[in-house]
């Protein structure tokens, strides 16, 4: 990839950057992801560690080595922890890697020249492979992996589909996102049900996209801007992460179903679209068919896991709300 320069993309726009790292008990990939981001090619920007409910300093050790400022989530979820970063943050834009994340040299330069135009409230960025080497990675890699392909997307109000568009993964992932930190001014932040380690389990950076489109602003996807990411390395990481993601996206479905009716008709018109396999004609080309991962009935099994996680996931909102 070629490195961004002052001559591509013009030497006044250079905001101040915060790149947030959420993070528990993986010390050995957060060292692998803030060596990386010593090589970036944009100046101005600072690194915050997020440890998320730390059982012991490892992380906190970690991020010393590396000059980053270290930050304590009480509460476990990287929704939460986001959620912290952003608040301790001074910069003009704020972006998010994931602690097993490893960005190119010019992920940030690439990511942060998207908000140039004044109406994108959030860019995203192409999620790459960290290596192909085992039958697992490969075959997860035929299946489409992270990757949301080469074409550059531009989603808001007036886009056709913006719903489902950018509602349901199009759009890229928590991986390899940045938003404006005045998003935090107009929009509450991630939905602390939803990703890792909540109730809900995944959908917080899908449901954020969704969120500042409907008040009006416009999120973006580059393919410039790369990370690479591990794939599941061994056939039952696999096998485990297909009937995770679709848990996660069964539970997802079903909060946006009962906490967004004015989308109901959209949210059924996707659901009905993916049970029948029609593509979407906005991505890339489909991959040639790739095996089956896990059989259809823990699929199924999977599926009817996520409604009860969003029943058992609503008590704890209630009590939220009754809260001064």
């Amino acid at each position: 990839m070629d490195r961004l320069t002052d001559q591509d993309h013009g030497p006044s726009f250079a905001p101040s950057c915060t790149v947030v790292i959420p993070t528990r008990e993986r010390p050995a990939e957060l060292d692998r992801c803030l060596d990386a981001l010593q090589r970036q090619n944009y100046g101005r920007f600072q690194v915050v560690v997020v440890d998320s409910a730390p059982r012991n300093s490892q992380a906190r050790d970690v991020a010393a080595r590396w000059g980053a400022r270290y930050e304590i989530e009480p509460l476990p979820g990287a929704s939460r922890a986001r959620n912290r970063g952003a608040r301790s943050a001074g910069s003009e834009i704020i972006a998010y890697l994931d602690d097993d994340a490893v960005p190119e040299s010019n992920w940030l330069a690439n990511l942060v020249v998207e908000f140039r135009d004044p109406r994108v409230m959030a860019a995203t960025g192409r999620i790459r492979p960290l290596h192909l080497v085992t039958e697992a990675e490969r075959l997860f890699d035929r299946k489409g992996g992270y990757d949301r392909g080469t074409r550059r997307q531009s989603v808001d109000r007036e886009t056709p589909r913006w719903f489902e568009r950018a509602t349901f993964g199009d759009l890229g992932s928590e991986a390899n996102m940045a938003f404006r930190r005045s998003a935090f001014d107009v929009w509450a932040g991630f939905e602390e049900r939803l990703g890792r380690g909540a109730a809900l389990g995944g959908g917080e950076g899908d449901y954020a996209f969704f969120r500042l489109v409907e008040r009006g602003y416009r999120i973006v996807y580059t393919p410039a801007a790369v990370v690479h990411h591990p794939y599941p390395p061994t056939m039952e990481d696999l096998r485990s992460l297909h009937v995770r993601l679709f848990t996660s996206s069964a539970a997802y479905v079903t909060f946006l179903f009962f906490e967004h009716r004015q989308h109901r008709r959209a949210i059924l018109r996707f659901v009905y679209g993916r049970l029948r396999g029609v593509p979407r004609v906005w991505h890339d080309p489909a991959s040639p068919p790739a095996p089956r991962i896990i059989p259809r009935w823990r699929v199924l099994l999977g599926c009817l896991r996520g409604p009860l996680l969003y029943a058992r996931s609503l008590p704890a909102q209630w009590r939220s709300l009754r809260t001064p």
